[in-house]
């Protein structure tokens, strides 16, 4: 061997470990994430008001955006091309609950897939590329007597 090979080969080492963690890194599926369970308050407005009106905004200012809809929309955000959950998980408790998981997998789906978050009293939504994902999954709660209230969505 010469001298200073054993450097080199070193070196050579070093800048394949780092290549190989970049690349690893790239290559590793995106964090997860969870829909916001709300968001601020939204400028609630009239363009025009009609001859003979005044508008208010009266109780905006307690208006809670609470997440209430989460879908898997197949085209692009604001296309109405939803994609239907693959399993539906429902678990009864001993007080009269029920606890409700969708479940979308997303191994297999064309680039492109959005998840969509949406607001109680807003038209506002969120939406986030799934593109690397694997799955997408949704929880709605209930107590005895009350309706569903959807409690999480997330995607990993």
């Amino acid at each position: 061997m010469r001298p200073g090979h054993h450097v080199m080969s070193a070196h050579r080492i070093a800048i394949a470990a780092t290549l190989c963690v970049l690349m690893c890194s790239a290559l590793a599926a995106p964090e997860p994430f969870n829909c916001p369970t709300q968001i601020p308050l939204t400028d609630q407005s009239l363009a025009a008001v009609p001859d003979g009106w005044d508008a208010t905004t009266a109780g905006s200012e307690r208006t809670q955006h609470q997440l209430t809809g989460f879908a898997v929309n197949g085209g692009p955000v604001g296309s109405p091309d939803g994609e239907i959950y693959d399993s539906v998980d429902e678990r009864k408790d001993d007080q009269g609950g029920v606890t409700q998981t969708l479940r979308w997998n997303l191994k297999g789906f064309s680039e492109g897939r959005v998840a969509i978050c949406s607001y109680f009293r807003t038209r506002v939504e969120l939406a986030r590329s799934l593109d690397g994902y694997s799955s997408c999954e949704v929880v709605y709660k209930r107590s005895k007597n009350s309706d569903f209230k959807l409690a999480s969505a997330s995607c990993r």
